[in-house]
C-alpha cells in the first residue's frame, strides 16, 4: 500500500516538473517573439565615388639656390612666393645671437605698427565696440584652438592679430586715448636691441625669377620636364621608396620657374579605359577635400601590363611644392546612393535581398537592388520611387529576431 502511494506522489512530481517545463518554455517563447529587441538605423545617402588611386611624383623645372658662405641663414619669405630677378630671399647673420636679437626687433616693430593702427580710431563712437568684441572672441577661440592641435606657430601668429583688436577695442570704449608711452617705451627697447648687434646681416638675392621654396630634396637637377620621356617603371618606384636624395651643404633652397607642374603615375591598364591624351580630369592630390583639374599630356603602355600616365596641372600652393610625391585618386562618376549595414540584408522565400523595415509597430519586408559591399556596409540603390523598395529615410531594422513581412511589435 505504501509503495503504491510513493508511486502516485513521484508520478505527480514529474508531471508538475513537466507542466512547469512547458509553462516556462511556451513563456519564454511567447517574450522573444513579441519582446526581441528592435534597432533601427534611417536609411541615409552616401556619396560614393569611383576611382584609381596610385601614387603619383612631382616633377617640376626647378634649379637650387647656393650660398658657399657661413653664418647663420634666416628666410625672407615663406614657400611658394613668388619672388623677382635679384630680390632679397634671405639674409645671413654672424651669429644665432645677432639673429635672435633681430627677430626680436622685427616683432617690437610690428608692435608698434599695431598700437598705431589701433590710434586712427580716436574720436570714434562706440558703435563698433560689439564687432571688436566678437572678434576678440573669435580669434581667442582660434588660438586656444591651435593651442589643443599643437599648431603653435599658428597661434604665435595670431598673437598681433588678438592685440591690435584689444587696442582697438580700449580705444573705442575710451579706455585709453594714445599709446604713444608704450610706443615710446616700444622704441627705446629697439635702440637698445639694436646696440647688441655685432654686425648688420648679409643680404642674399634670387639669380632668376620664380617660386621660392626654402628647401630642397635633391631631384632638383635630375628630374625636370626633359626626363619624363624616358622615365621607367622602375625609376618612379625608386624615387617613391626613397623621395629624397643627399643635397650638398651650401644648397639653401630653390626655384621653381613655373606655377605649372606634372605628375608621373603608374596606373592598371584595365582601369584606364576613361583615361586618353588630351583627357581632362578631377585628380585629389593627398589629403586634399576638393579635387583639382588635370590635363592628360600622355599615357603609354609598361611591359608590367600597366601603363604610365602623365598629367598637367596649374595650380599652385604649398602643399604642392614641399613633397616630391603623393597619393593621389584620380576621379570618375559620383553617384548617391543608400549605405546599410550588411547585416540588415536578408532574403525572401525566393531568394530575393531586401530588409525589413519598421512602420509603426509593423515590420515589412522591403527589396534592394545591391550595387556593392564593402566592409560592414552595403551600398545600394535609391529606390525611392519603386513599390516594394526600400525609400530614403526609411528605418531600417539592423538587429532584431523572428523578423517576418507584417509583424506586429508591441510597444
Amino acid at each position: 500500500m505504501a509503495g503504491k502511494r510513493q508511486i502516485a506522489v513521484t508520478a505527480r512530481i514529474v508531471w508538475g516538473l513537466v507542466i512547469v517545463f512547458l509553462l516556462v518554455t511556451i513563456i519564454s517563447q511567447l517574450f522573444i517573439h513579441y519582446n526581441s529587441p528592435i534597432r533601427t538605423e534611417p536609411a541615409m545617402t552616401y556619396n560614393s565615388e569611383e576611382y584609381i588611386q596610385t601614387t603619383g611624383v612631382y616633377v617640376r623645372n626647378e634649379n637650387h639656390v647656393k650660398y658657399n658662405g657661413t653664418g647663420i641663414i634666416s628666410y625672407v619669405y615663406s614657400d611658394g612666393e613668388k619672388l623677382a630677378k635679384n630680390a632679397v630671399v634671405a639674409q645671413v647673420y654672424a651669429s644665432q645671437n645677432d639673429l635672435a636679437l633681430q627677430l626680436k626687433i622685427n616683432e617690437l616693430n610690428k608692435q608698434i605698427e599695431v598700437l598705431q593702427d589701433a590710434e586712427k580710431l580716436v574720436g570714434s563712437d562706440n558703435s563698433q565696440l560689439e564687432a571688436f568684441s566678437n572678434q576678440i572672441y573669435e580669434c581667442h577661440t582660434k588660438i586656444i584652438q591651435n593651442v589643443i592641435d599643437g599648431e603653435y606657430a599658428k597661434s604665435a601668429e595670431l598673437k598681433n592679430d588678438y592685440l591690435n583688436l584689444q587696442s582697438k577695442r580700449q580705444i573705442v570704449n575710451g579706455a585709453t586715448s594714445d599709446y604713444s608711452s608704450k610706443i615710446s617705451q616700444l622704441r627705446n627697447e629697439i635702440a637698445s636691441l639694436k646696440a647688441q648687434v655685432t654686425s648688420a646681416p648679409h643680404d642674399l638675392t634670387l639669380a632668376d625669377t620664380g617660386y621660392f621654396v626654402t628647401s630642397a630634396d635633391g631631384y632638383e637637377t635630375k628630374l625636370n620636364y626633359d626626363a619624363i620621356p624616358s622615365l621607367t617603371e622602375q625609376q618612379l618606384e625608386d624615387i617613391i621608396k626613397n623621395p629624397e636624395l643627399a643635397v650638398s651643404s651650401n644648397v639653401i633652397g630653390k626655384v621653381i620657374s613655373d606655377y605649372k607642374w606634372k605628375m608621373v603615375c603608374v596606373v592598371p591598364k584595365d582601369n584606364s579605359m576613361n583615361i586618353y591624351d588630351n583627357a581632362t580630369l578631377k585628380v585629389r592630390v593627398g589629403s586634399d577635400v576638393n579635387p583639382v583639374t588635370a590635363y592628360v599630356e600622355s599615357i603609354r603602355d609598361l611591359d608590367s601590363g600597366k601603363c604610365m600616365l602623365v598629367l598637367n596641372f596649374d595650380v599652385f600652393n604649398e602643399r604642392y611644392i614641399l613633397n616630391r610625391t603623393a597619393q593621389i585618386k584620380i576621379l570618375f562618376d559620383e553617384t548617391s546612393e543608400i549605405r546599410i549595414p550588411s547585416t540588415a540584408v536578408h532574403f525572401d522565400e525566393n531568394g530575393e535581398k531586401g530588409v525589413f523595415i519598421k512602420v509603426g509597430v509593423n515590420v515589412h519586408f522591403r527589396y534592394i537592388e545591391v550595387i556593392r559591399t564593402e566592409g560592414d556596409y552595403t551600398l545600394v540603390r535609391d529606390t525611392t520611387e519603386k513599390d516594394g523598395f526600400l525609400s530614403l529615410y526609411d528605418s531600417v531594422i539592423v538587429e532584431g529576431t523572428e523578423l517576418y513581412d507584417g509583424k506586429i511589435i508591441p510597444q
